[in-house]
């Protein structure tokens, strides 16, 4: 029977993995060479290979250790005095942004284009990106539902509806198209996507203000 392969740490693991990791998002999985990883990690290819039997073992632990790295990278900067039909464009340009940031685009097309080989890395990145902008967009959505502003029945599914919309481009990111990945074009989409959020889950009118009319 054959021996099954693992992954050996050592001193400098962390190294090759970092090096690794940004060879990978460079030259993507087949592209990536060995002598190229060693020169990025400072590292001899003898000890990669002390660590790694195989590249297929190291592509999985670098881009784990990628996925890994977005954690509590995203956070909203959101006024919290600004009503929902402003600060929800707000949260659209920001999460957008972050989206089309070069490394996560960089990480998103490699999990991509190895998808059929590594779908369990893929569904990881799905499962964390989601999740990532989802909760800290939710808490908003929770926010303005518990003051009667936003009336919705699903804010995780609103939530996600939101993120989807403001990333609408990303396939155009994904294919380094130049006019998509401008700041102008990710704002405008960003700010279409919040006013097409709002038409669906319109802010609900103030009692005040009802009285006055």
């Amino acid at each position: 029977m054959m021996k099954s392969q693992s992954v050996t740490q050592g001193r400098k693991f962390g190294q090759v993995i970092k090096g690794a990791g940004a060879i990978f998002l460079r030259d993507g999985f087949a592209g990536a060479s060995v002598d190229d990883i060693a020169q990025a990690a400072r590292v001899s290819k003898a000890t990669i290979y002390s660590y790694f039997p195989d590249k297929t073992l190291m592509f999985r632990e670098a881009m784990r250790a990628e996925i890994a790295r977005l954690e509590g990278t995203f956070t909203l900067d959101i006024d919290p005095g600004l009503p929902p039909q402003k600060a929800i464009a707000h949260i659209a340009v920001q999460a957008a942004e972050w989206m089309a940031d070069p490394h996560r685009v960089s990480l998103c097309r490699v999990l991509l284009a190895e998808a059929s080989r590594f779908a369990d890395l893929a569904l990881l990145f799905h499962d964390s990106l989601s999740r990532m902008l989802r909760d800290p967009v939710r808490a908003h959505l929770d926010r303005w539902v518990r003051a009667g502003l936003l009336a919705i029945d699903d804010t995780d599914l609103a939530a996600r509806q939101l993120v989807g919309l403001s990333g609408a481009q990303c396939s155009l990111h994904l294919l380094g198209t130049p006019q998509a990945a401008s700041v102008a074009a990710i704002r405008a989409n960003a700010r279409d996507a919040a006013a097409l959020f709002l038409r669906a889950f319109p802010p609900v009118p103030r009692q005040d203000a009802l009285m006055q009319t």
